[in-house]
């Protein structure tokens, strides 16, 4: 049994019911946010409730105070009580009040819903939560052209990201990166992108969802003395990357092997995914 938070009370997961009314549902307006839970305790969750609540206002959702969602989190953390685990937070829009027209302003108003539910996430190595044999072997990445819509925010639509990994399920792939139409590199379908190119660690600017994992990335880079650069990446730059990875707060940060079939020269051991890999670890364990 989980329990989970809807609306104002703490329920068995299994009971909630969303009204197919909801146009989270019907219309996929609906802002998403997952943080991860070593020992009881969420990692960076004031990061991650903070991105919901730049969301919500850009949308126009009420949504509660940070501290108020912060306790209920904690709470729904303690009433579980799994070892490890993966807090998930969803807000939609809700129902469209006495529509009187084809807009949607033409509701009176709406009635958001508020679900936050945890799922125990149990890793396959306390180095990989993948197993090690992809983090031995690496990612194996295809470039495929999409351009996100609304990058800044974390939504529940991963239509684009299911159907380009459907396009090349069975030709080798473990995931994609996408590109933009201006050709440069924004992500992948769930997680943020980092290389290495002459002993710089660089990661895609713009385009992308701005992933709490590649927060936290970036401030142990600085905290190392490790030179970082944030700007457009072409697929073309990736000929001289020596060291290549993804980040998500599921899979933390996962190697990568090649890249459209060009190999990398270095995989799991390169001494920047290494020292990344060593001090998130040590951060985790904090």
């Amino acid at each position: 049994m989980s329990i989970a938070y809807y609306d104002g009370q703490f329920v068995e997961r299994d009971t909630i019911r969303i009204n197919p009314a909801d146009f989270g549902f019907a219309r996929g307006i609906a802002l998403f946010e997952l943080a991860r839970v070593y020992g009881g305790k969420p990692f960076y969750l004031l990061e991650h409730l903070q991105r919901l609540e730049r969301g919500a206002k850009m949308l126009n959702i009420p949504l509660l105070t940070l501290p108020e969602l912060a306790d209920l989190t904690r709470q729904v953390i303690a009433r579980n009580a799994y070892p490890h685990s993966a807090v998930k937070f969803y807000l939609t829009v809700g129902e469209c009040e006495r529509p009187s027209g084809s807009s949607y302003n033409a509701c009176e108003g709406f009635t958001p819903h508020l679900m936050i539910f945890e799922d125990e996430v149990t890793p396959k190595h306390p180095e990989a939560p993948y197993g090690l044999d992809l983090y031995k072997s690496g990612q194996r990445l295809k470039t495929v052209p999409y351009d996100r819509e609304l990058p800044m925010l974390k939504t529940t639509n991963y239509l684009t990201g299911f159907y380009a990994a459907r396009q090349v399920a069975g030709a080798d792939y473990d995931d994609i990166l996408f590109t933009h139409r201006d050709g440069y590199i924004t992500e992948a379908t769930r997680s943020n992108f980092f290389c290495v190119i002459d002993d710089v660690l660089v990661t895609p600017q713009r385009g992308m969802l701005l992933g709490i994992t590649r927060h936290v990335l970036l401030e142990i880079a600085a905290e190392l003395g490790i030179k970082t650069i944030e700007r457009d990446l072409f697929p073309a730059d990736l000929a001289r990357a020596t060291e290549a990875f993804t980040t998500g707060s599921i899979a933390e940060l996962v190697p990568a092997r090649s890249i459209d079939d060009n190999i990398l020269t270095t995989i799991m051991d390169g001494k920047i995914f290494t020292a990344l890999r060593q001090a998130f670890s040590a951060k985790i364990q904090a």
